[in-house]
């Protein structure tokens, strides 16, 4: 093996995997044992797991030198899993790639090969067709269709399949909040960005990671955090309801004026206050939701909380 040669590290955020995290890294050593390209740890993340994942990396890891195994003190969330894994990394790129292997790890080897002809500092796995249930794929296409207004084209097609050149990754993660998306940072810090397309095969996992509910909140999280799509869209909407009250008003002005027609002006009154009411009290909940984000980001909440590492 060439001393000179790149080397990769593979990042596993793990919840509730004992049953898959045994099959991907089996298949992930037997991967690059089969290349030329070398592996030179898999990080597996157990994000306060509540089943045996954690005994399961022990035992992997008396299995195979190559694993390293992380234990956070409780559920942080995909995205901030990842991060820890990608700070304790130590070589020159980083793969990134669920437990539930609805990617299939040989298929590193394109990133890997994109990554060598473009000479791009990230390049994802793009899926042109997936195995979910109709309500998630639903729930997908509302939200790509919120991240081309908040974002643009190219933020849709990320994925938590991805080969990332350390540098950029560590710069990302030693800078993360409470709330971080790798996706949306990842745009932030490069533009050096490819994809290629990999299949997307069945979960092996009985239920998701994320609920509708769960879902719905991340697409909410990521709007809030990373763009000021609400606020233009609060600004635009009270343009667009002072000029209409604006219009109402000089109707009846003009009614009562010029054609002497009496205004009742008690129910106007009140169907005037109430619908002011209303979008005064919508507005405000807009700016608290974005004030209650800033004060979690600036109270130090931590990203993760590493409590056992071997």
């Amino acid at each position: 093996m060439n001393s000179t040669q790149q080397k990769y590290s593979v990042v596993v955020p793990v919840f509730n995997g004992q049953d898959s995290i045994e099959e991907l890294t089996t298949r992930i050593i037997h991967t690059f044992e089969n290349s030329e390209y070398e592996l030179n740890e898999i990080l597996l993340i157990d994000d306060a797991s509540l089943d045996s994942s954690w005994q399961k990396i022990i035992s992997l890891k008396e299995q195979h030198n190559l694993i390293r195994g992380i234990k956070l003190r409780k559920n942080f969330g995909q995205h901030n899993a990842t991060c820890a894994g990608i700070l304790a990394s130590k070589s020159e790129w980083i793969i990134t790639i669920d437990d539930d292997i609805e990617t299939s790890p040989s298929d590193i080897l394109k990133l890997i090969e994109n990554q060598k002809s473009s000479n791009m500092e990230v390049v994802y796995g793009k899926f042109k067709r997936t195995n979910r249930s109709p309500l998630k794929k639903i729930f997908k296409f509302f939200y790509e269709i919120v991240s081309k207004l908040a974002g643009g084209e190219s933020k849709v097609n990320g994925s938590s399949f991805r080969l990332i050149k350390a540098e950029v990754a560590k710069s990302i993660a030693s800078r993360a909040t409470n709330f971080v998306f790798l996706d949306e940072a990842i745009f932030w810090h490069t533009s050096s960005i490819s994809f290629v397309t990999v299949p997307h095969y069945k979960s092996m996992r009985k239920q998701s990671h994320y609920s509708l509910k769960d879902l719905f909140k991340l697409g909410g999280d990521v709007v809030m955090y990373s763009s000021q799509l609400p606020l233009k869209a609060i600004k635009i909407f009270g343009f667009i309801s002072a000029f209409i009250m604006l219009c109402i008003g000089v109707f009846f002005i003009i009614k009562h004026t010029f054609f002497n027609v009496p205004v009742q002006g008690f129910t106007a009154l009140i169907v005037t206050i109430a619908f002011s009411t209303g979008i005064i009290i919508f507005i405000l909940g807009i700016i608290g939701e974005y004030l209650g984000k800033l004060f979690r980001n600036s109270n130090n909440s931590p990203v993760f909380s590493i409590e056992k590492e071997i």
